[in-house]
């Protein structure tokens, strides 16, 4: 008759099985700390390049515009505001009116409004300084604050913001061309910026307006 052997074989003791738990958890969670960091640096990195890529083509489409400007209207020589008014050669795009509104950054030729800066970004500290010392040689320096608030996958909430600064000199022309009707230079009036333009050889007062601070 065949006689079977039978060895002993332990099992796994409650100890072990805590054990390996534990170090399941451990590795678990530093992978999983691992890889929030990681997306947030990514979240982190892609916001950075955001603002830093609208701020300079903000700079960039503003520089254009006053380069190619006649006069600087507001603020005076020597003084500093947080609105830009420019004259333009163009009735159609004078005059040339740059300041913030709902927290973006908002340009307006003559009555047509546009934001230069998208909605999810917040413009603060906005100044236009008028460094001119005479009228031939009008320079203006146009600085701003920059920022972006965005959601991170570690599910916190970070914000980038830089500052962004530029001197202009305008280039006019010898003879302007601008304000054909002579109308006056725009002025902030109970916390509204308005303006007039040239129709039909009259000033009217624009139907576009943006908030300022007296």
């Amino acid at each position: 008759m065949k006689q079977f052997v039978t060895h002993d074989r332990p099992g796994t003791t409650l100890v072990e099985l805590l054990l390996f738990l534990t170090f399941f958890a451990i590795v678990g969670g530093t992978v999983v700390s691992i890889l929030f960091a990681t997306s947030d640096q990514r979240a982190r990195q892609q916001t950075i390049a955001s603002v830093e890529r609208t701020g300079l083509q903000a700079l960039q489409g503003l520089r254009w515009r006053i380069e190619h400007a006649e006069r600087i209207l507001a603020p005076g020589s020597g003084s500093t505001g947080s609105i830009m008014a420019l004259q333009m050669a163009s009735e159609y795009e004078n005059p040339l009116v740059v300041g913030v509104e709902s927290g973006s950054l908002t340009l307006v030729l003559r009555e047509d409004k546009k934001t230069l800066t998208p909605s999810g970004m917040s413009i603060s500290h906005f100044t236009a300084r008028n460094m001119s010392s005479d009228s031939d040689r009008p320079t203006i320096v146009i600085s701003f604050d920059l920022a972006e608030t965005y959601p991170l996958p570690s599910a916190s909430v970070s914000q980038y913001a830089r500052h962004f600064e530029m001197g202009v000199q305008l280039l006019p022309e010898d003879e302007p061309e601008g304000n054909a009707c002579g109308c006056s230079v725009p002025v902030c009036q109970g916390g509204t910026y308005v303006w007039n333009v040239c129709s039909d050889d009259d000033c009217v007062v624009a139907g576009t307006a943006l908030p300022c601070s007296q």
